[in-house]
């Protein structure tokens, strides 16, 4: 990207950039478990992934860590990260785009409730109120009313908090590892949660064309994975983060385009609601920093 961008710049544009990786992987990956199985999708892709991560690190030098081994934590957290995936995908195969992509926008409002579940944090009641709001918007996208409701978007919820409670891991295992690292275990730990999905299903081999799309959704979601962490490295997390929602708006367009699904007007109120919470939670996030900055600066 252009050095005259400034940090914060540079993070929203690599931020945008993941999420319309993300939503090119997501459409090929639906468009694919329209014929194919569903572990046998997530089995696959996990395996490409795996391969073009790993040859990633071998290049980065970092093949004496792969060769270690996951730690216990790094284990753990390939293993939520598997299971989040799994149940992502098997309701992808039943939802729409723009649906699923709002349901897992409450991920980062399960992070706050589930870190005062686990670890005790405290947090005020301005941030439970906007935690309330978002999970409003998400009934309202999953509509929990016999006429309109959908199993899947209970999963595609559990996904979210499967993703939240991922994060949560990952911020316990620090930043000593190095990215690719992280991912390869990550990736391979998605792969080998298919075989649970392959044990009930038939295989069916893959046609190269079909073959060819997988690969390319494989691709492009190790692009988003290498933006995403290029996006959130020495930025203001207040202002870049927001611009995560522009999946919303991708996810829409990828759902138009490739299969003509439009979001309903519940969908589109529930993930206003969904990003205003998120949103305002960002904001005092950043106000209890300064408020804590400024309390240091003044004791000291």
């Amino acid at each position: 990207m252009p050095s005259s961008l400034s940090k914060n710049q540079r993070g929203v544009l690599a931020i945008c950039a993941c999420m319309a990786s993300y939503t090119v992987n997501d459409a090929l990956v639906k468009k694919i478990l329209m014929t194919y199985p569903v572990g046998e999708v997530i089995f696959l892709r996990g395996v490409i992934t795996t391969v073009l991560i790993g040859a990633v690190a071998l290049a980065m030098g970092l093949g004496r860590q792969l060769a270690a081994g996951p730690s216990g934590p790094v284990a753990l957290r390939s293993l939520v990260d598997g299971l989040s995936t799994a149940a992502f995908l098997a309701a992808l195969a039943h939802m729409k785009l723009a649906n699923i992509a709002a349901v897992l926008q409450i991920a980062p409002l399960f992070i706050i409730a589930l870190s005062v579940l686990l670890f005790g944090e405290i947090v005020g009641w301005r941030r439970w109120a906007a935690i309330g709001v978002g999970f409003l918007g998400a009934l309202l996208v999953i509509k929990p009313i016999p006429s309109e409701f959908n199993i899947w978007s209970l999963v595609a919820a559990g996904s979210a908090m499967a993703a939240a409670l991922r994060e949560i891991l990952t911020r316990r295992i620090g930043r000593a590892l190095p990215v690719a690292v992280l991912a390869f275990w990550s990736s391979a730990g998605i792969g080998l949660f298919g075989l649970v999905f392959l044990a009930s299903e038939d295989w069916r081999a893959f046609a190269a064309w079909d073959l060819a799309q997988l690969c390319t959704a494989a691709i492009f979601m190790c692009i988003a994975l290498y933006l995403m962490a290029l996006g959130f490295r020495d930025v203001d997390l207040s202002v870049v983060a927001p611009f995560r929602y522009s999946y919303l708006i991708t996810s829409a367009v990828g759902g138009y385009i490739m299969f003509r699904e439009l979001p309903d007007e519940w969908t589109v109120v529930g993930a206003l609601l969904i990003v205003a919470g998120g949103i305002y939670t960002l904001h005092r996030e950043a106000v209890r920093r300064r408020d804590l900055t400024m309390k240091s600066t003044t004791a000291a």
